[in-house]
């Protein structure tokens, strides 16, 4: 079991690539706190949500979510991007 930490800007419609954005514009239309709480939870995962601000955008108030999972952080966030489009 390792621990992903994931950024709600990776999956924010209005951060650009270079701010931090990790999905397509598509499936970040669809995106929510709330709908990514669901998406973790359908996929059994345990995780915490923190507030937090991220490196790149430090002025800009976010949740981080702290993760257990058994794939890489690069999969978890391309099963998210599926299931958000």
């Amino acid at each position: 079991m390792v621990q992903v930490t994931l950024y709600s800007q990776y999956f924010r419609e209005s951060n650009t690539r270079r701010l931090g954005r990790k999905i397509s514009r598509k499936a970040a239309r669809n995106y929510s706190d709330a709908r990514l709480e669901e998406i973790l939870r359908s996929l059994r995962l345990k995780f915490e949500v923190r507030d937090a601000r991220y490196p790149r955008i430090p002025w800009e108030p976010c949740k981080m979510y702290i993760v257990d999972s058994n794939v890489k952080k690069s999969t978890l966030i391309k099963m998210i991007e599926r299931k958000l489009s």
